[in-house]
């Protein structure tokens, strides 16, 4: 039976099930007397990642996972049919697991403690590791980073965008992964903007020398280096890669509570005033996202910004219950 739940997993992952198939898996997810048969088929999905058999420690920790996963099932339940929230558990179980257990396969950092630093949507949020590297969280950002005590563990786990100050060692590279590919690095400072809901990730070298490098989303033949005032640009929709030259320090205003803008659509301006100040922001024409805008935002409360976008674009806009709608003139 395990087998065969592991096989159905696999084919739902790749769609390749027919219609029959699909239910007849999804009404095996929704009997309570194959649990544990269905977490230990999960598990074992992630054997190209984690090595070891399903113990009671991991089976700990997977419990945990998987009761978090009930919680979400409760959540999202109303409206849907309980079999395809089943699917959609067993689906996110499979990353949710990779974000927990992504280290175990690495025996020196199998043991550690790992700390996570957040800057919520309206905030920016300063972190010191423990080898004195400085990092600024921008809004809307989570890094994870070992809490070992001798620094000998110098990887990072990036959600958002951060900046970089990192603290030379050639004989320990600093690794900061993303989603889809690793920057490397000895010492030097950047920035890396990787948010989940943006169409693209995006390295800007300041100074010193960074590597690019493949992970299992994303391989790349060689790795590239990048020089002081170089950003990469990967697009996720068709995976192809940019290198560009710019000024480094428009991409990391931010951490100073300055934002540049330097013919920007409007679709993704709005995506950052909702980050820097925290607020919700509906468009009820589309066709304006194309407007573009240049300026610079420094001190200004989102009134001020939106009354300036006002004069300067033909657009209009009203507050709704802590709701922004912008309006096409």
């Amino acid at each position: 039976m395990g087998e065969n739940i592991e096989n159905a997993l696999k084919k739902l992952e790749k769609e390749t099930t027919s219609e029959r198939e699909r239910l007849r898996i999804l009404s095996v997810f929704n009997d309570p007397d194959k649990e544990f048969i269905v977490k230990k088929s999960l598990y074992g999905s992630l054997s190209e990642f984690v090595e070891g058999e399903l113990n009671d420690g991991r089976m700990g920790d997977f419990n945990k996972i998987w009761r978090k996963i009930e919680l979400r099932q409760q959540v999202k339940s109303v409206g849907f049919k309980k079999q395809y929230i089943y699917w959609a558990a067993a689906i996110l179980v499979i990353g949710m697991l990779l974000g927990n257990l992504i280290d175990i396969k690495n025996p020196k950092i199998q043991d550690l403690n790992w700390y996570t630093a957040k800057a919520p949507r309206g905030s920016v949020a300063e972190t010191i590791l423990p080898d004195g590297t400085i990092i600024y969280l921008n809004a809307g950002s989570e890094i994870k980073y070992p809490s070992i005590g001798n620094s000998t563990i110098r990887e990072v786990y990036l959600t958002g965008e951060a900046w970089f100050d990192v603290t030379k060692s050639t004989d320990r590279p600093f690794i900061v992964h993303t989603d889809f590919y690793d920057v490397k690095v000895t010492g030097t400072e950047f920035n890396v903007k990787s948010y989940p809901d943006d169409h693209e990730i995006i390295t800007t070298l300041e100074e010193g020398s960074v590597q690019i490098e493949s992970t299992r989303n994303f391989k790349i033949e060689k790795s590239i280096k990048l020089e002081p005032g170089e950003q990469l640009v990967y697009h996720k929709q068709n995976k192809s890669l940019h290198l560009n030259r710019v000024k480094p320090e428009i991409y990391s205003s931010w951490k100073d509570n300055s934002l540049i803008f330097i013919n920007m659509n409007l679709g993704e301006l709005i995506t950052l005033l909702e980050r820097k100040y925290g607020v919700d922001i509906v468009v009820a024409d589309e066709s304006i996202l194309n407007y573009h805008y240049d300026g610079t935002i420094k001190n200004e409360t989102i009134i001020e910004v939106l009354t300036i976008l006002q004069k300067t674009l033909p657009i209009d806009y009203v507050i709704e219950d802590q709701v922004v709608r912008i309006l096409k003139k």
